[in-house]
């Protein structure tokens, strides 16, 4: 049976989250081992379903956003990285967490960008690279297991020739904050389509995208299997066409604190 649906990016968002805390691997890391799951907006999906944070908290749980056409980071109340073992919270820093990790823990990482080629991209507005910087040389030291969350939305011609151009001091100017953009050397993308497999058993391909009247960045599937299998994956989609978008506060302008402020000037 082959059937077709459409999801929203907010979705999409619900829906890789849901298949993320599905994952075998995520599952053994849970419960027997340590995970970190990174801010992010697709990673408040995952925090959400995990019972971490309630969603009022899903739009402190980011760093850096692109919103109302600007890419920028949020407001000084976000949230910190989770640090989970044996499926409990740990108040720690998370970089001393990580230390502790091994080869079957696992770190949750989004991304902004991803390719056909199997790269994912990173913006990074931190100079010292932020989390990526901190953080990948342990992973690959270690072995660790690496998820990247991340929706079609972001799929982009190449991951390769956008790092190129891309660097905080490379950039001459910017509507919106400078950015360099990391190519993450590991990890497991996770898309919708890995979902999908994970939680219903069915292949996914995507056969359109794009949407207008609040469907923007939306994409549409086809997904095939046993019927009782593509009726399940129908019935979750048609629930999360009530998911609602995501919505974000970015720090003021008045109070950028950033070493390489961009040159929009909002309207008086």
């Amino acid at each position: 049976m082959i059937a077709t649906f459409v999801l929203s990016p907010a979705a999409a968002k619900r829906l890789i989250a849901r298949g993320v805390i599905n994952e075998p691997v995520f599952r053994h890391a849970y419960t027997a081992g340590k995970v970190i799951i990174c801010v992010g907006t697709t990673n408040s999906y995952i925090a959400h379903e995990l019972g971490l944070i309630n969603a009022q908290e899903q739009r402190l749980f980011a760093a850096g956003v692109i919103s109302t056409g600007l890419p920028c980071v949020t407001a000084d109340n976000r949230l910190s990285h989770i640090c989970l073992e044996k499926g409990q919270r740990i108040e720690a820093d998370w970089v001393d967490f990580l230390n502790g990790f091994g080869r079957d823990d696992v770190f949750i990482k989004g991304a902004n960008a991803f390719d056909t080629g199997g790269n994912a991209g990173v913006l990074m507005a931190n100079p010292s690279g932020g989390t990526v910087g901190a953080s990948f040389g342990i992973l690959a030291a270690r072995g660790s297991h690496i998820i990247i969350p991340v929706g079609h939305e972001k799929m982009i011609p190449s991951c390769q020739a956008a790092a190129k151009v891309m660097g905080i001091k490379r950039i001459d100017s910017s509507l919106g904050l400078r950015c360099g953009l990391a190519i993450l050397p590991l990890g497991q993308i996770y898309t919708e389509k890995n979902a999908l497999k994970t939680l219903f058993g069915v292949d996914a391909t995507v056969v359109s995208a794009g949407g207008v009247d609040g469907s923007e960045g939306s994409i549409m599937l086809a997904v095939e299997g046993e019927k009782q299998q593509v009726q399940a994956a129908l019935t979750m989609a048609r629930s999360l066409l009530k998911e609602k978008p995501l919505s974000v506060s970015k720090q003021s302008c008045k109070n950028c604190i950033m070493d390489s402020p961009c040159d929009f000037k909002p309207k008086k």
